[in-house]
């Protein structure tokens, strides 16, 4: 199967971040230690394929022994190593707080079979409970954590988490506090359903049901939602709540009817994993939708349409420059793009900048190598068709800049700019973009 092939490719890159030691970081042994959150998430991901594909178990062991190491044997909490490229991990509230991080961790450890009554799991429950937080994103990932654990004190902090959430006749959600992404609000929700149904899923199919509703509300054009990781979150509680629901035969026909054209989708339980799209002919146009049949599906309307410049998020800066660079073909020019972070917070998640080339341009190979070497901050680069992707991890207040040098290859005419866009890898609101130019050839001569 295709799908099988894909988990196994997937598997074998993961393989190429792992570190002597049993762990993994961002960009593998480019960076300074292991990192305790991508060594968890890594565990549980693994864990998950290892009912579809061959997983060295040996590795696994490794993984989990320096997950281990790092538990405090008084509160129990688990340090922060490494670059925790993501700072929602930290509470979602308060710099430097563990809890979180070690709600996500336990849950990994559980997730890969750790027995509940494991006394390394005992001790992450103390630091969890020993918590007093009461922001929605550290009690989603608290409440889950528990519930994983058959903790009593799950009970209580579900009861915390619904009483914060915002509810009407379809949907329930969290509004959180300014200063928290939309990646983190959907990450809640995710939690929230996780620890419903891990809970008592009987219970609790009809609040689950509402925060369902709310989520796929969320679902971007291609499928995902804001960033990888809310994604991972969000498509985990949806498949955990449709394993939990009493399975009917589905058989539904959605009727979609614009102006003149009509279009009749039929889902039944022999092609429901299969994705069914129908381009519109006409636009603008009024659609209705017209559903019989029994069962639970998702029906999504993509508009797609470019604007000449985005609104700019106030959460970096961006300069772009370009000079010529003097050969004898007068081919060559020089692109320096530098990005600085300016919220409150001083550090952004880990962050990527992202250069699109002029049409009829390559990158200068030797130089995009000897960047990695002179910025310890940029760890790592992607040539991806006409665009490069410097990923950092982070932005800091001063400039992090990337300067390389670009080689005509092919005389195109009319070229349009291009782009430079800055973006934080966790919540990519916080965006940035700027055009570009590069000088004509006559300024070399």
């Amino acid at each position: 199967m295709v799908e099988l092939g894909q988990i196994s490719i997937g598997y074998q890159r993961e393989l190429l971040y792992r570190r002597h030691d049993g762990s993994y970081s961002a960009f593998g042994n480019v960076d300074d230690s292991g990192s305790t959150w991508l060594t968890a998430f890594v565990l549980k991901s693994f864990q998950q394929a290892r009912q579809y594909i061959q997983v060295d178990t040996d590795q696994l062991k490794e993984t989990t022994d320096w997950l281990l190491r790092l538990q405090g044997t008084q509160d129990g909490c688990f340090e922060s190593v490494g670059k925790l490229i993501n700072k929602q991990m930290q509470g979602g509230i308060n710099s430097g707080n563990e809890v979180s991080l070690t709600a996500y961790v336990m849950a990994a450890l559980l997730e890969a079979e750790t027995p509940k009554d494991d006394p390394i799991v005992s001790r992450a429950a103390l630091c969890l409970t020993n918590d007093t937080s009461t922001h929605p994103y550290a009690l989603a990932t608290k409440a889950y954590a528990l519930a994983l654990a058959s903790h009593p004190n799950a009970t209580s902090l579900l009861q915390k988490l619904l009483s914060q959430a915002a509810v009407t006749k379809n949907a329930m959600y969290w509004n959180l506090p300014k200063g928290n992404s939309r990646a983190v609000s959907l990450e809640t929700a995710g939690y929230a359903i996780l620890a419903l149904m891990t809970h008592d899923p009987k219970t609790n199919e009809e609040k689950a049901r509402k925060i369902v509703k709310w989520i796929t509300t969320q679902r971007n054009g291609q499928g995902g939602f804001y960033s990888t990781q809310d994604t991972v979150v969000a498509l985990q509680a949806l498949a955990t709540y449709e394993g939990h629901l009493h399975q009917e035969t589905l058989n539904v026909k959605a009727v979609v009817t614009a102006n003149n054209f009509t279009h009749t989708f039929t889902i039944t339980d022999n092609n429901k994993l299969l994705e069914q799209y129908q381009s519109l002919p006409t636009l603008p146009t009024t659609v209705s939708i017209n559903m019989t049949g029994q069962g639970c599906v998702v029906l999504q309307a993509v508009q797609r349409y470019n604007i000449p410049q985005p609104e700019p998020s106030d959460a970096f800066t961006l300069t772009v420059n370009t000079i010529t660079t003097p050969d004898k073909q007068c081919t060559t020019k020089r692109i320096t793009a530098c990005a600085a972070y300016r919220l409150p917070d001083q550090k952004s998640n880990m962050a990527v900048i992202e250069v699109d080339l002029i049409s009829g341009y390559i990158p200068e190979k030797q130089d995009l190598k000897q960047m990695l070497k002179l910025d310890p901050n940029i760890k790592r680069y992607e040539v991806d068709g006409s665009k490069i992707h410097f990923y950092m991890d982070e932005l800091l207040v001063e400039d992090t800049c990337v300067n390389f040098r670009v080689i005509r290859q092919v005389d195109v005419e009319d070229v349009k700019p291009g782009t430079v866009i800055v973006y934080d890898y966790y919540q990519p609101e916080f965006s940035i973009s700027k055009r570009y130019t590069l000088p004509p050839p006559e300024e070399c001569r």
